[in-house]
């Protein structure tokens, strides 16, 4: 969850300090694989971040199908949205920031953190249930 929050307000920051295309091609800003300049550091951090969240989100979809069934369905959504978040943010660096797109890069964050919220709060909620359940 804090590591989405990150790659948010990050996002945010690029958006509102107008650097959204301050690296313009995707994956990789012109630096490659190595530090970024300051010109591009910003995206560059927020790219980075957002592969490893997808990382941790696809691992804990991947776990909750195979061991915490409970929270299966709003961990696997987590990933889908995820997904088709990649994909927007590859949209909209290749249309040069187009309104509608940012838009609905911006909102279907604000979907996927609150699939996440759910997910973790489900899995706090077991967890906590059977820890009472161990002390009885």
């Amino acid at each position: 969850m804090a590591l989405l929050y990150c790659v948010m307000l990050l996002g945010i920051y690029i958006t509102a300090s107008h650097q959204g295309l301050s690296c313009p091609d995707w994956p990789l800003c012109p630096n490659g694989f190595n530090f970024p300049s300051q010109k591009y550091f910003f995206e560059y951090i927020h790219r980075v971040m957002a592969v490893i969240t997808a990382g941790v989100i696809f691992t804990t979809a991947f776990y909750s199908v195979k061991k915490a069934k409970s929270v299966r369905k709003t961990a696997v959504a987590a990933s889908i949205i995820i997904s088709v978040q990649i994909l927007l943010g590859i949209f909209v660096i290749n249309t040069k920031l187009e309104a509608l797109l940012v838009a609905t890069h911006l909102s279907t964050g604000v979907l996927l953190f609150a699939m996440t919220l759910i997910t973790f709060l489900s899995s706090y909620r077991i967890a906590k249930g059977n820890s009472r359940l161990n002390i009885l």
